[in-house]
């Protein structure tokens, strides 16, 4: 931070949540919502770890307490926070989630899934960087990079109705077949996975008059021109294609110059669907077994993964690992402006640090890579669901 106490908040979003009773009750909808596809990877890891129906028992009793918890917050005014004074913020009320998973003995209710996805996408890995690399130049290149990017991050645990959609229904919206089990419509299988993504990479082709938030030009002008980025920080989301993504996007930035250094920064612990640092080390690895590029890039430490010491489905920034710390304070002979900031996903650059950069020192930039998923984060923004956001703001 500069002059200003940094914080997470985006507008719209925390702040609104604090104050108000109608604005927490709107995001409770959408935690609820979400509910459904929870108990479907409750059973999908439990059938993972080969636990007993206790494993669902437990889930259940986790579902209650988040419920209740979820109607305290909305029954009166200041919520059931409030140890500020104030009602609770959407960072409250996810950290509530994980919390009451932990004390219900979930901690990774998600580990079915994401290792599901895992492997399907060190399947599709090699695949995507061929496509890459044989794109015709640096622009065709850098298109397709971002596109991946914004493929992967329609795959989330808490945009079920997005990855239905998707899915199961056909290309105008009109006439959805959803399959009768309910569960299959939050676990998709490999085939499904595959060729869902692959409407995804349909849904997100830049199109000419160009994406709702669209820094496009701006990013390729910098990626070609005489002053490169040379440390790049990307802070990722959602194991599977998303994380796929990201790294697709980390070997680019790294490719394309001899100076650029790129860390992949993910969860210290488990997130709903969110990458770990742990299992994100495991992901890059199984990728660069197959990749000479990326191995290579690996070796001559010009790409790394780091732990941001989070816990929580958003990103505050205040609450960063020491592994960050040391390896932002090392880049001594990096100047302000040759940093650059990735934020990939709603929770880490729509629902959190939108105004980002405004805390950042001058020169700064901020990259915030997202689809627009949800409703009410559309309304915020002045969106439609599926618009994607390629924002590239600099601070001042």
């Amino acid at each position: 931070a500069r002059d200003k106490t940094y914080s997470h908040v985006s507008p719209g979003v925390c702040d609104t949540c604090a104050v108000s009773r109608e604005a927490r009750a709107a995001w409770v909808v959408l935690l609820l919502g979400q509910l459904p596809s929870h108990r479907a990877n409750a059973e999908r890891t439990r059938a993972h770890l080969n636990a007993t129906s206790a494993y669902i028992t437990q889930y259940e009793a986790f579902e209650r307490a988040y419920e209740e918890y979820l109607a305290r917050a909305t029954d009166s005014e200041r919520g059931a926070a409030s140890t500020s004074g104030e009602g609770d913020t959407l960072m409250d009320m996810v950290e509530e989630k994980e919390r009451l998973l932990r004390a219900n003995g979930l901690e990774d209710m998600f580990l079915g899934l994401k290792s599901n996805e895992n492997e399907i996408c060190l399947a599709l890995y090699p695949e995507m960087c061929r496509a890459i690399d044989a794109a015709g130049d640096a622009r065709a290149k850098l298109a397709l990079v971002i596109e991946a990017a914004l493929a992967g991050n329609l795959f989330d645990a808490g945009a079920a109705a997005a990855v239905q959609n998707v899915a199961f229904c056909d290309e105008e919206q009109k006439a959805c077949e959803f399959p009768e089990d309910e569960s299959k419509r939050f676990n998709l299988d490999a085939t499904q996975l595959f060729a869902t993504f692959a409407k995804a990479q349909e849904k997100v082709m830049r199109p000419a008059r160009g994406w709702k938030f669209d820094d496009f030009e701006a990013i390729a002008e910098r990626l070609s021109g005489p002053k490169p980025w040379k440390r790049v920080l990307i802070f990722c989301d959602n194991a599977g294609a998303d994380t796929m993504g990201m790294v697709l996007l980390a070997r680019y930035l790294a490719s394309i110059n001899d100076v650029t250094q790129v860390a992949l920064v993910a969860n210290e612990t488990a997130a709903l669907n969110d990458i770990t640092h742990a299992e994100l080390r495991s992901f890059v690895s199984s990728c660069a077994s197959n990749d000479k590029v990326l191995r290579d890039l690996i070796e001559d430490n010009r790409i790394s993964c780091i732990s941001s010491g989070q816990t929580s489905t958003l990103l505050d920034l205040t609450r960063v690992s020491h592994q960050l710390c040391e390896y932002v304070s090392s880049a001594k002979d990096v100047t302000d402006d040759e940093w650059l900031v990735v934020l990939d996903g709603m929770g880490r650059s729509l629902e959190s640090n939108w105004n980002a950069s405004s805390y950042m020192k001058p020169g700064v930039d901020v990259l915030s890579l997202a689809m627009v998923k949800s409703e009410i984060n559309a309304l915020r923004l002045g969106a439609e669901v599926y618009d994607c956001v390629v924002r590239l703001n600099t601070a001042k």
